[in-house]
């Protein structure tokens, strides 16, 4: 192939863009030796107005071989939780694996950090990403684990053939399977997750290593998601860098909520900005005097008045937080966690990393309520900002498992181990979009939560941005 684009490569790989892939190794799901069987004996109930499309659903996936018909006797037995999509027209079923995961064995498999990463793309000067299609539908299940995951219909009972999403152990085996049967002993490459990024130091050589890949990928029955490759590039955007043949420069994405956070306009908002300044400002030199032109500001003897010297306090605390040493370099193999919280009008989170007993953010994210979710419960805001800001967050912790904080005590319950079908309903479909995660999520004082209740308090402009409208596009079927 002269040029490597999408058209080319669907003419050289045709069995790489074919529909659902299948690699040749099954998963077998390890259990725990005190594992206790649980199984439900009634379906949950399904909406009259949706029974016709979960039949249909069910269906089109067996139709697809990813679910198949349970006839014999079964130790474990899971409910089904219905939610339609956004076209109204289909719904989307999720298998509520949580009595499941309490007994599944966890794989532990070490990531390469971001240090080893970049240090490998010295002197790259082509790129291309691929990204595979439906990941751990991919994989198939072992009879013996197919089992293990029957659930209950109003049309029977089933069980997965591939690896369901709701599996806790699933994104590091497929992390695993991707490196051991896609990657491995080529050069030029790395694997994170369902990301692969290839390189070279001339279009020849990436060239080579695509193909090589290509390859590999094709041998191992993987396909790919075609609409989210990017082939022979000279940037592209990888674990929250720009990597280009100029070099490699932070993702401004990573920085634009702080960056591009506006200046407050009364002391309520100051009080929050600095107390986000107090909270992250460890290895800010000289802080008490960069910040007194606005702890001032916080006197009552003092009329509010904002000037030179207040916006360029600002502006320079700003790019304090955005830049080292207080925004950490992502290492997935150190302990992680989301802060998120909503206000009456924005949702704010930030991505923290713990090194030498010290949290540090890596990723800072906010944008503003659309005037639908401005109209939502605070328990529903609430929900989505955590929901929101997995989803956010996703090419950072998907596959490692993390802890999730939270300021509204009643959703360590509802986003916990509660059972799906008694959610109310907006909650149930957070609730189902989270489960893709392995998570702890945590309720701590508010007070606790200063950087992320900041970021809600003075949110981007933006209500949603085309990011946030993909996010679930890779859960369809």
């Amino acid at each position: 192939m002269d040029n490597v684009d999408h058209e080319t490569v669907k003419k050289a790989y045709p069995k790489l863009c074919d529909g659902l892939g299948l690699v040749q190794k099954p998963y077998t799901i390890k259990l725990k030796p005190n594992a206790k069987p649980y199984s439900l004996k009634v379906a949950r109930r399904v909406p009259l107005p949706l029974l016709g499309k979960v039949k249909t659903e069910l269906e089109r996936m067996e139709q697809l071989g990813v679910i198949s018909r349970v006839e014999e006797p079964t130790d474990w037995c899971c409910g089904m939780v219905v939610a339609p999509k956004k076209d109204k027209e289909n719904v989307r079923i999720c298998v509520d694996m949580t009595p499941l995961n309490e007994s599944v064995c966890r794989e532990r498999y070490i990531l390469p950090s971001v240090d080893q990463t970049l240090g490998m793309l010295t002197g790259a000067q082509y790129f291309s990403k691929l990204d595979a299609n439906m990941g751990f539908w991919q994989i198939p299940l072992s009879k013996e684990s197919a089992l293990l995951t029957t659930f209950i219909t109003p049309f029977g009972r089933y069980h997965f053939n591939r690896l369901p999403f709701g599996i806790s152990s699933a994104p590091e085996h497929f992390q695993n399977m991707m490196v051991t049967e896609v990657t491995a002993g080529l050069t030029g490459v790395v694997c994170h997750m369902d990301d692969i990024l290839v390189w070279g130091s001339t279009k020849e050589e990436h060239d080579m290593r695509l193909h090589a890949v290509l390859d590999c990928a094709e041998k191992a029955g993987v396909t790919l998601n075609m609409s989210k490759c990017e082939f022979g590039k000279r940037a592209v955007k990888f674990l929250g860098f720009i990597v280009s043949s100029e070099g490699m420069s932070p993702d401004p994405d990573k920085t634009s909520a702080v960056q591009n956070m506006k200046e407050p306009s009364t002391v309520s908002e100051l009080r929050s900005f600095l107390g986000m300044v107090n909270q992250l400002g460890k290895f800010i030199p000289n802080l008490s005097e960069k910040d007194k032109p606005l702890r001032d500001l916080l006197s009552t003897k003092n009329m509010w008045y904002w000037g030179h010297e207040q916006q360029n306090a600002f502006s320079s605390l700003k790019e304090e937080l955005s830049s080292a040493p207080v925004l950490q370099l992502y290492d997935p193999n150190k302990p992680q966690k989301i802060s998120a919280d909503a206000s009456s009008y924005g949702l704010g989170a930030v991505l923290l990393q713990k090194d030498s007993d010290v949290w540090s953010p890596v990723v800072y994210a906010s944008r503003s309520l659309t005037p639908t979710e401005q109209r939502y419960a605070q328990l529903e805001k609430e929900a989505l900002a955590l929901t929101w800001a997995c989803e956010r967050f996703s090419d950072f912790i998907l596959g490692l498992h993390f802890e999730l904080e939270t300021d509204h005590k009643p959703l360590v319950s509802l986003l916990g181990g509660q059972a799906l079908d008694l959610l109310p309903p907006r909650i149930q479909r957070f609730r189902m979009r989270l489960m893709r995660y392995s998570y702890t999520i945590r309720h701590i004082p508010g007070k606790s939560l200063t950087t992320a209740d900041t970021l809600s308090r003075l949110p981007l402009t933006h209500s949603v941005m085309p990011r946030d409208n993909d996010l679930m596009k890779d859960t369809d079927i």
